[in-house]
């Protein structure tokens, strides 16, 4: 059993003693989610980012957290904006008095590409074919600030995280045809097309290397949404992974070298 126990840590990366977070949020008295900002073209994503974040931070158990629309409703009886919060020290004084609050959690969304693209047709083992490439990149900035200070504590910029799904779409072209040259490469594209023509997935605009004026894929294409929300899930992970511990350390337990 102990050596089976040992070879989960080793395999899992652990070392022989526990390893604390990178930013522990043990101790403090209370978390408040400063709205984040949105500098993308995707509308909803600041708020989707800023809440996968709330929620991956109250599943540690560390702090209690004050949500972001908590604050974004204070901020309107004051009045006072969000994005004011990182240099008016009398408003971060004002929400941390307000909320009893002793940190904040401030970010922006930075970033959000979609990329499809239909590969060149190729002829494989089952007939010939060609792959469409997705890929949805988000991008964002996050920090943790003293709101008595404002000192920042920790801090992420251009984190990113992504998410992709190729798909093999067989083509009809029997296997006793064998074009060469620009010819068979012309029937190829012919074929591709038709093919995209035919089997729309949802309403998925043509191919493109990568989607960056025209409309959003996402609301009208199903893969491209559960590929956005897992971008924006591994994007989020990735930060609040920094405040947590690993290889069985507990909050409360110093260990050498702390």
């Amino acid at each position: 059993m102990a050596l089976a126990l040992a070879a989960v840590y080793l395999f899992s990366g652990c070392a022989a003693k526990p390893v604390p977070p990178a930013f522990s949020l043990y101790g403090y008295q209370r978390l408040a989610v400063i709205p984040f900002d949105n500098n993308t073209q995707d509308p909803a994503l600041a708020v989707a980012l800023q809440d996968e974040m709330t929620s991956e931070i109250v599943s540690l158990n560390a702090v209690p957290v004050i949500e972001a629309q908590q604050v974004a409703a204070y901020l309107k009886t004051i009045p006072a904006k969000a994005s004011d919060v990182p240099t008016d020290q009398g408003l971060r004084q004002r929400i941390a008095q307000h909320f009893k609050c002793d940190i904040l959690l401030i970010g922006s969304a930075e970033g959000y590409n979609e990329f499809l693209k239909d590969e060149a047709p190729v002829r494989a083992d089952n007939g010939w074919g060609f792959y469409t490439d997705r890929k949805v990149v988000v991008t964002n900035n996050a920090k943790l600030m003293d709101p008595a200070s404002g000192s920042l504590l920790w801090f992420r910029n251009k984190n990113w995280g992504s998410s992709w799904h190729n798909t093999w779409n067989p083509l009809p072209v029997p296997e006793t045809v064998m074009l060469p040259g620009l010819l068979g490469q012309f029937v190829d594209m012919v074929n591709l097309v038709k093919y995209r023509l035919d089997h729309k997935v949802d309403v998925e605009p043509v191919a493109m290397d990568e989607n960056t004026d025209g409309d959003l894929i996402y609301p009208q294409s199903r893969a491209f949404t559960g590929l956005r929300q897992r971008a924006i899930v591994a994007c989020a992970g990735s930060m609040v992974d920094d405040f947590q511990g690993h290889c069985g350390w507990v909050p409360g337990v110093r260990t050498a070298g702390q």
